[in-house]
């Protein structure tokens, strides 16, 4: 297996994905104007969490893995689905 490459370059596109606007950029506008600031900051924050914690998560290789293994994309699906119904 080869080292990390183009570490640089695949943090340079991720973060340039995050700063260019898009649907959450309009969530955030839409929840901030309809209910606030303070629900626009949460908002704003648990998306960046979320796109830190994917960008993380693919630079570790867990698209890969993913991409290979069955079993692994439905274990990942069932972690996720587990942890999101109980904080709802």
């Amino acid at each position: 297996m080869d080292g990390i490459t183009n570490l640089w370059a695949f943090m340079a596109a991720g973060l340039l994905l995050n700063l260019t606007p898009g649907p959450d950029t309009f969530y955030i506008l839409g929840r901030s104007t309809a209910q606030g600031s303070r629900v626009g900051l949460l908002s704003a924050l648990g998306i960046g969490l979320g796109s830190v914690g994917h960008t993380l998560l693919a630079a570790f290789g867990l698209s890969a893995l993913l991409a290979a293994s069955a079993m692994a994309f439905l274990a990942v699906k069932l972690l996720a689905r587990a942890i999101c119904c109980t904080w709802v």
